[in-house]
């Protein structure tokens, strides 16, 4: 079992990864590049890098920013109009000015997590809107988010990478625990369902038990197995428009089941 100190070790290389890849995803991009629609309605690759760097100085504290949101069709509950501001306020920016914004910000967290004790992982963290989680399960989020997005710029400009690493081993985690909660209760019927990932072991994620299942022989034989690359495994969980459609995702074992599963798979709000 990792210790406090080896978890800290690990979300201190989460961050500092995916905030190089979010920077290398956008390098060189001309403007049609940063107009890219993505994965993410009504957002652009542009947008995804502001409302990254939105986040992330909230997790410093900086002050929200200020700005009259007018109605979005895009935007359609309360969390996503708290998102929207920090997109809608760097809309127009250059982008050489929004990536030196990445680069001061990214610098700046990683600054706060490298003076972070092991103990922050056991206290509270204040995040986004004021929300106090466990410290651990707050930079958990935090790598989760930051990966996704990443994604969505990567698949938006065909730039596939970076898929491997703590931040995208804390990912998909973060999606497979998340279905392993409430999967069960939205389909309606137990089973196992076996995720396969290019590169990484089989996961079984039983809707038994709840839990997540690593072993060979920890948990019954999959009732189905879907396959998915990482970035289209971010998608499905996060309810991206670009991810596979359920009927496209390669399933053994049942396949009406997996399609349940799949079409209730979406973990973010």
């Amino acid at each position: 079992m990792a210790t406090p100190d080896d978890l800290l070790i690990q979300l201190r290389a989460a961050h500092r990864q995916v905030f190089d890849g979010c920077l290398t995803a956008v390098d060189g991009l001309d403007e049609a590049g940063w107009a890219t629609p993505t994965g993410c309605p009504g957002w652009d690759v542009h947008d995804q890098l502001a409302h990254v760097i939105g986040l992330e100085r909230m997790m410093l504290g900086d002050p929200a920013d200020e700005i009259e949101l007018s109605e979005l069709a895009h935007v359609r509950n309360d969390m996503g109009r708290f998102v929207e501001v920090a997109v809608q306020a760097r809309r127009g920016r250059p982008a050489a000015a929004l990536v030196a914004e990445a680069h001061e910000t990214f610098a700046r967290r990683l600054a706060v997590l490298d003076a972070l004790g092991p103990d922050a992982l056991a206290g509270e963290l204040v995040g986004p809107a004021g929300m106090r989680a466990k410290g651990s399960q707050m930079l958990r989020t935090r790598v989760f988010d930051l990966t996704s997005h990443e994604q969505d710029i990567r698949r938006a400009l065909a730039r596939p990478g970076d898929t491997t690493g703590p931040h995208v081993d804390i990912a998909v985690e973060q999606v497979l625990r998340a279905w392993a909660r409430h999967l069960p209760r939205r389909i309606g019927s137990e089973g196992v369902l076996e995720v396969r990932v290019p590169a990484r072991a089989p996961v079984r994620v039983s809707f038994v038990d709840g839990a997540i299942h690593r072993e060979e022989g920890a948990a019954p034989p999959p009732t189905a197995t879907i396959h998915l690359e990482v970035s289209e495994l971010l998608a499905v969980g996060g309810g991206r428009s670009d991810a596979p459609s359920p009927g496209a995702v390669p399933t053994d074992g049942d396949r009406v089941w997996a399609r349940r599963v799949l079409e209730h798979a979406t973990i973010t709000p």
